[in-house]
């Protein structure tokens, strides 16, 4: 880390310089309802639209509910507050930073499209019902196929997947597999038939496979709970999220200038360390793959201060508690720990990259420490001083 000499305060004209002519930046955070960075993620992505044309904004948040965020921020009717509430998944929508950049967006002519797979990655449901409203006038065959695809997964759909592993792990073996079947033909029938659907029909299969991902995802989870992992795990969030990006690119176009606001852990371009001997595949790894350097991925992370944590709580809308948590301060060997001491500040990791600098050691992952290797997973890096959780965040 002592060699990451590529540093400057920070400046958003610096990080345009960066960024250079790539179409897709994606913009994390070392975790989510935290202040400073939701500001600074404001801040940059205005001067992206003002400044540098972009004109597409894709959040980690559900696909299927980002329509209504869409639909408002074109003029549809509706108090931001509600917005955020309804048409963001994780309650990533209900901090006041949140509320500040989407009433900005109203005023400018931006497109917005929730990356993630539907409500809080607990149930295909919404998705589902999306399928169907597109059927009944285009595909009146897979009507009855998205009906029974929706009695199957009821019985594990819930609030978030904070509920639905649970729930999903009740289910018998035959009940799961049915659910998994159900999606399957739906899927595979809507996919064959894409060359022949009117307009909407690539959403909608992208609604489909968003449900089916749900389903695979819930596996997933079961599997690294039961002690089924490997050292490379798949990521079907990750996965769908990747997808919807390069879905974004078919609809807007290959010119289309793409703001990304995702957690670090999911823009990276290598696999996340979730735990020491595991490694999940990222949406970054996915969209560096395809777009290599017309993708560009921006980490931030913070010194000192105060994070979130979640907690199971079936009181709360999501089944889900956020709560408040003092930082320690930074680990030996830790990208916090290499900047402690200095104010707001960018580091090109690209450079460091291209001279063959390692950049192995950890960053924040909410209050513990993830391991990577900075000058691999991303292209640049903001270090702030401070890092607070946002006056409001949901399911306090």
């Amino acid at each position: 880390m002592s060699e990451l000499d590529f540093t400057t305060p920070f400046s958003l004209d610096r990080l345009a310089e960066l960024i250079g002519d790539a179409k897709i930046v994606a913009i994390g955070e070392n975790n989510h309802h935290i202040r400073e960075f939701g500001a600074l993620r404001d801040q940059v992505l205005r001067f992206l639209v003002e400044r540098h044309g972009f004109s597409v904004l894709g959040f980690e948040s559900g696909f299927a509910e980002g329509k209504l965020v869409d639909d408002w921020l074109r003029g549809g009717p509706g108090e931001v507050a509600d917005i955020g509430r309804d048409g963001f998944t994780f309650s990533l929508g209900e901090s006041d930073e949140t509320h500040e950049m989407l009433t900005w967006l109203r005023t400018r002519d931006v497109r917005y499209a929730g990356l993630d797979v539907p409500s809080s990655a607990g149930s295909p449901l919404p998705a589902l019902r999306a399928v169907r409203e597109f059927a009944e006038v285009a595909d009146p065959v897979a009507v009855a196929l998205v009906d029974q695809a929706i009695a199957a997964t009821e019985p594990y759909s819930g609030a978030s997947s904070a509920v639905a592993p649970g729930l999903w792990a009740a289910m018998d073996t035959a009940a799961q597999d049915a659910a998994t079947a159900a999606l399957t033909v739906l899927v595979g029938r809507m996919e064959s038939l894409r060359p022949a659907y009117p307009e909407g029909g690539d959403v909608a299969v992208h609604h489909a496979i968003g449900a089916l991902r749900v389903d695979t995802y819930l596996r997933e989870v079961d599997a690294m709970m039961n002690g089924r992992g490997s050292a490379l795990n798949a990521s079907s969030r990750d996965e769908y999220m990747a997808s919807t990006v390069r879905l974004l690119r078919e609809i807007h176009g290959p010119d289309a200038r793409i703001v990304l606001m995702l957690h670090n852990g999911h823009l990276q371009r290598i696999p996340f360390q979730a735990m020491p001997t595991m490694a999940i595949s990222s949406t970054g790894s996915h969209l560096a793959r395809t777009f290599g350097d017309d993708y560009f991925a921006l980490g931030l992370t913070a010194g000192v201060g105060t994070t979130t944590g979640l907690e199971p709580d079936v009181s709360e809308r999501l089944g889900f508690r956020v709560y408040e948590q003092e930082l320690g301060e930074p680990v030996e060997g830790s990208v916090e720990r290499t900047f402690a001491g200095q104010g707001p500040s960018l580091a090109d990791l690209r450079a460091a990259r291209t001279k063959g600098i390692s950049g192995s050691g950890s960053i924040r992952h909410a209050h513990m420490q993830s391991e990577v290797d900075v000058v691999s997973a991303f292209d640049a890096l903001v270090y702030l001083p401070e890092m607070h959780v946002s006056r409001h965040v949901g399911g306090s």
